[in-house]
């Protein structure tokens, strides 16, 4: 196969890749019409129990593994700004925006309803281990494999469930130079274009750019979120108190309210307005910045030990929550929680 032929003519190359997939496991054509490395990669798939007809990954994380995951990467703080640099939401976009953890495991992704849709269908989505062992050859696991940018084309996926998509991605490093996550960006074949390389450099450098700023300090233990009565704060275990603006409490509490939320949810909760999310991005960055509290992207979630802390959450009833308040869903939320 000609690699120029991925960008400028993606069509044949893809029915080459196909071909080449279809003659190594029929058995038609000898095994070396494939690209060795490919080949390699698709025998370790295969030597790791994953089959060509198979649809789902091997682990899918619970909802309470996953934002533990999220917890656990240094991508945490960063997600949400590199996802939204290089996404396309929009009724038009084509390509999806994936990024996960060191071991493959998919943690954010973000695209136009018709690329989520498109994804769901082949358990592209949070919490899948999309590496080499989790669902066999792919974009994220030939970046992990190779250590730099990659592109897996149609038939150069193990899985055939995958031979509709094309897949550019590249390993994202800290400081130190050790591999964090893995920017991916994929969209159907038919839509193959150079431009996807390009897009996750520029996530990849945005990535690495951010991450050392958003090196984590030292969190003070939070023993309590306060959010009955007048007076909304979080105080931490050493008794330090940080008082809460009326907007960043009642963002607080609806967070503490249901374990995930996305931005344009908390928009219509808040602003009555679901096109309101860069307010409502804003708002999460300086609540975490003036609190330290740990708040997950995409979607927007409380960690757990933090909700156990949430006074509301726990008292007999909820009739003083932040009583200052005529929010609607604040409202609802003290009659049903």
């Amino acid at each position: 196969m000609h690699p120029s032929l991925r960008f400028t003519d993606p069509t044949v190359f893809a029915r080459r890749t196909v071909a080449a997939h279809d003659a190594v496991f029929g058995d038609s054509i000898p095994t070396s019409s494939a690209d060795p490395q490919m080949f390699a990669a698709w025998r370790r798939s295969g030597d790791a129990g994953i089959r060509p007809d198979q649809e789902m990954p091997n682990r899918i994380l619970t909802d309470s593994d996953l934002r533990l995951a999220r917890d656990r990467t240094p991508l945490s703080r960063i997600a949400g700004e590199v996802v939204q640099a290089v996404a396309d939401t929009s009724a038009a976009g084509r390509h999806l925006v994936v990024l996960s953890d060191a071991d493959g495991i998919v943690l954010w992704r973000s695209g136009s309803p018709q690329a989520m849709r498109g994804a769901d269908r082949i358990a592209f989505a949070e919490g899948a281990d999309w590496s080499e062992a989790g669902i066999g050859t792919n974009g994220i696991s030939r970046a992990l494999e190779t250590g730099g940018m990659t592109h897996v084309t149609a038939g150069e996926h193990f899985v055939r469930a995958h031979h509709t998509w094309t897949c550019s991605a590249a390993p994202i490093r800290d400081s130190g130079g050790t591999v964090v996550g893995v920017l991916d960006v994929s969209l159907p074949v038919r839509f193959a274009t150079a431009e996807s390389a390009a897009l996750v450099r520029c996530g990849v450098r945005l990535a690495e750019a951010l991450l050392p700023a958003a090196a984590q300090p030292p969190r003070r233990p939070t023993t309590t979120i306060r959010l009955l009565g007048h007076r909304p704060e979080v105080v931490g275990a050493d008794g330090s108190r940080t008082q809460l603006s009326q907007r960043r409490a009642e963002l607080l509490a609806l967070l503490a309210s249901r374990e995930a939320w996305t931005a344009r949810a908390l928009a219509e909760a808040l602003y009555d307005d679901p096109a309101a999310t860069a307010t409502v991005r804003g708002e999460i960055r300086r609540l975490r910045r003036t609190t330290g509290l740990t708040i997950s992207t995409q979607p927007y979630a409380l960690a757990d030990h933090e909700r156990a802390g949430v006074d509301f959450l726990t008292a007999s009833d909820a009739l003083d929550l932040l009583t200052d308040s005529d929010v609607p869903a604040i409202v609802d939320l003290r009659y049903t929680v």
